[in-house]
């Protein structure tokens, strides 16, 4: 049986959640600060990485906490600090799971307020089960009385929520830590709202018109936002009759709480705060809006599926392609459509000419499963080869630093042996090197993943094409045509409607062009062969964006 070997030294988890990041004892720079005192300064280990998330600890899916556990399977660190057992995550199962997995890895985790505490023993377990029970049931029990909390106010007629449009939420102190809070009439705004209503009671005024109406009166909405105004970036008017919409369907500005999370109904309970508009008026609003959407006619719209990215090719140049939708009297007739008139006219060819064809093409891009081993060896020596310049040299530069501050350690220790420094020097000078320390290791850990990061930008990117098409047809029209906005920047038609030429986006470009131009022969039997300069530098230029991941999840 093999023994795992990690790399030794510490790595930290830090956690604040959203709703007690401004407390000063769950802080980021507390939880660094108990940490380094019970755990980091006391021991002779050093310093690899700090991760720290932003999140509440009910969900696993936090960054930094992914990124740790897959460090710690890489072997990348030996010991990991946390502050408190329930920083680590407050969801008690997914918590000792993940636990377990770090402690099969070899990994020794230690907890800054029980810094005695062993949980790779069984005794140790246990008592890092019950915190984490602990915190699970923090969690619970505050969830279960902000839930009975909201629904004994909201069956008590009051108003649990932040107060809708023309009211205002109001509170007063009732004693240290308890306060009185209710909804009440804005005296700024809901006269606007009962003017809106007393527009819509007419019948005679539409939801646009409404919006208008209250614009041409000189009203906002509450946040200062206009009830119509024209668009900036297209000079089209808008209107806010979706907001509009909301508030005429709330029995809230009649006076009633409803509620489908607590199955309080219309008619049920009557709420405290003063009505905006009579139980009448408030149903003959919605029986008005009702009929209105009857009536109301509806084109539906074309979605069209190259957007910015399609462009023809007419006598040997390129020219954009856009989305247009002619109307007859009962059909509408989707086109691609240039703007630009190479021939003296427009050229427009059927949307279904051009996107029936896709399917096909994708299929020639489609990469055989059998050679993804072979393409992942290439392009893992290609990546190394081209990475920046200097990366080697940082990388030396920062380990010799490594070395000199060891060396420096000693020559302290000397010093304080020999009686040449005083212990209160000798504390504040190690304090000084073990921040140099932590840098330095920081610095080296991110070189050196910065190349296992490209790599999984590309492995990502091989997984996608080998099973391309079959995505694609399982795909709605909307997720289609984000695929191919992903994969590609610019697809030539001819006149006909024709694929005939295609720019990928990287990293997809540079692995067509390994299988392309027969890369990975290599690997099959016959000779080697580097990348051609050009998809050299296509692929630095995909290396040096930065250095977040696209997530590429299609099922």
């Amino acid at each position: 049986m093999s023994v795992r070997l990690n790399s030794p030294g510490w790595a930290t988890y830090l956690r604040v959640s959203d709703e007690d990041k401004q407390t000063p004892e769950r802080s980021f720079a507390m939880q660094r600060q108990r940490i380094n005192e019970q755990l980091l300064s006391p021991s002779n280990l050093p310093f690899k990485r700090e991760y720290c998330d932003l999140l509440s600890g009910t969900t696993a899916n936090r960054a930094d906490y992914q990124q740790l556990l897959a460090d710690a399977e890489a072997g990348r660190f030996s010991n990991l600090g946390l502050y408190r057992a329930d920083r680590f995550g407050r969801d008690a199962v997914e918590g000792l799971q993940a636990a377990s997995r770090l402690i099969s890895y070899g990994i020794r985790l230690r907890v800054a307020n029980m810094p005695s505490l062993h949980p790779e023993e069984p005794d140790g377990f246990f008592m890092f089960l019950l915190q984490m029970g602990f915190a699970q049931r923090e969690v619970d029990v505050l969830r279960q009385r902000t839930a009975d909390g909201m629904e004994a106010k909201a069956r008590g007629g009051g108003w649990p929520h932040k107060a809708p449009e023309g009211y205002i939420n109001k509170e007063r102190l009732v004693k240290s830590n308890k306060y009185d809070r209710w909804v009440e009439k804005d005296p700024e705004n809901n006269h606007i709202i009962r003017e809106a209503w007393d527009l819509l009671l007419t019948n005679r005024y539409t939801l646009a018109q409404i919006c208008e109406e209250l614009t041409l009166r000189g009203y906002t909405r509450s946040t200062g936002r206009p009830w119509a105004w024209d668009d900036k970036r297209n000079g089209r008017r808008r209107v806010a009759e979706g907001r509009l919409h909301k508030i005429f369907h709330s029995p809230f500005y009649a006076g009633w709480m409803v509620s489908e999370r607590f199955g309080i109904k219309f008619g049920e309970v009557r709420g405290t705060w003063e009505p905006t508009v009579t139980t009448e008026e408030y149903r003959r609003g919605v029986d008005i809006l009702r009929k209105h959407d009857v009536q109301k006619s509806r084109v539906k719209r074309h979605l069209y599926l190259l957007r910015g990215l399609l462009w023809i090719n007419v006598e040997g140049k390129d020219y954009k392609m856009y989305g247009s939708t002619p109307r007859g009297r009962t059909h509408t007739y989707p086109y691609y459509i240039t703007h630009a008139k190479p021939m003296g006219q427009k050229v427009h060819i059927p949307c279904g000419n051009i996107d029936e064809r896709i399917p096909g093409w994708l299929r020639g891009l489609v990469i055989d499963p059998d050679r993804v081993e072979g393409i992942r060896s290439v392009y893992m020596e290609q990546v190394k080869s081209i990475k920046h310049e200097d990366h080697d040299a940082k990388l030396a530069e920062m380990k010799r630093r490594r070395t000199l501050l060891t060396e420096e350690e000693a020559r302290l220790a000397r010093l304080y042996i020999t009686g040449k420094l005083e212990e209160e020097n000798y504390d504040q000078l190690r304090k000084e090197w073990q921040d140099k320390v932590r840098k330095n290791e920081l610095d080296i850990s991110d070189l050196e993943r910065e190349v296992a990061l490209h790599m999984d930008d590309l492995g990502i990117a091989l997984a996608l094409m080998t099973k391309i098409e079959e995505y694609y047809q399982r795909l709605k029209i909307k997720e289609k045509t984000l695929l191919l906005q992903i994969l590609t920047k610019k697809i030539v038609v001819n006149t006909e409607g024709e694929i005939i030429d295609y720019n990928l986006n990287s990293p997809f470009a540079y692995l067509r062009n390994i299988v392309d131009q027969g890369l990975d022969r290599k690997y099959y039997g016959s000779g080697s062969e580097q990348l051609p300069p050009g998809a050299c530098r296509k692929l630095k230029g995909c290396l040096r964006q930065n250095g977040r991941r696209p997530i590429l999840l299609f099922y």
